[in-house]
């Protein structure tokens, strides 16, 4: 399936950004515990429809958004999420590529900054973009 190929395209970007600087990104399928005053990511892809333009059923388009979510502890000042935000808009910028075993895509849409959701101990900027890319069909029984 070509979503978690894009999925692995974007994570590989991400990750490596996000050790570099280092920041740390919740992964659902390993445990994480935020510590105290950490400001950390989790990021979610949200697929969408999958297409088929060809006539001969070779290729499938794969639609998606991906949002990255920029959790702080209360208090820090939002110039510290929106300046992850404007990183992520520089790592993820229209047109630039994504690739992985097959899937090749790229960013369509900018990255955007939803509103901030506010709890009692921290704060979340979302922060989204679209992705397209295609990915050849896998041959009947395969």
């Amino acid at each position: 399936m070509s979503h978690a190929r894009a999925r692995q395209a974007i994570e590989i970007k991400l990750m490596a950004w996000a050790t570099a600087r280092p920041i740390r990104v919740a992964n659902f399928e390993q445990e994480f515990a935020a510590l105290p005053g950490e400001t950390y990511l989790q990021a979610y892809q949200l697929p969408g429809a999958t297409t088929c333009r060809y006539l001969g059923g070779d290729a499938y388009e794969y639609t998606g958004v991906y949002q990255v979510s920029i959790t702080c502890p209360a208090g820090q000042a939002l110039a510290t999420a929106e300046a992850l935000v404007d990183e992520l808009s520089a790592l993820f910028r229209v047109d630039s590529e994504l690739s992985r075993n097959g899937f090749e895509g790229m960013v369509t849409e900018p990255v955007d900054q939803g509103p901030t959701i506010t709890e009692s101990a921290t704060y979340t900027v979302p922060a989204s973009f679209t992705y397209r890319g295609v990915a050849d069909q896998p041959p009947a029984g395969a």
